[in-house]
């Protein structure tokens, strides 16, 4: 595996062992897996938001559509 696909990957389904040890001890991570733990970080923040943006979607549909 290369590691453009190992950074992919955590990128998409994060690394609890990078994530703790990044939290214990940041100075000995590499660039590689600080910039693979700043990509999940931005993707879990834009999934977070369109889950929010579909929520308020929602329920504005539903206030319309039984006119609260």
């Amino acid at each position: 595996m290369t590691d453009k696909e190992r950074n992919n990957l955590i990128s998409t389904w994060g690394d609890k062992a990078l994530q703790n040890r990044f939290k214990v001890n940041p100075y000995s991570l590499t660039q590689e897996e600080l910039e693979s733990l700043q990509s999940y970080d931005e993707l879990d923040a834009k999934i977070e938001r369109l889950v929010k943006d579909i929520l308020v979607q929602t329920a504005l549909n539903n206030s319309f559509r039984y006119k609260l």
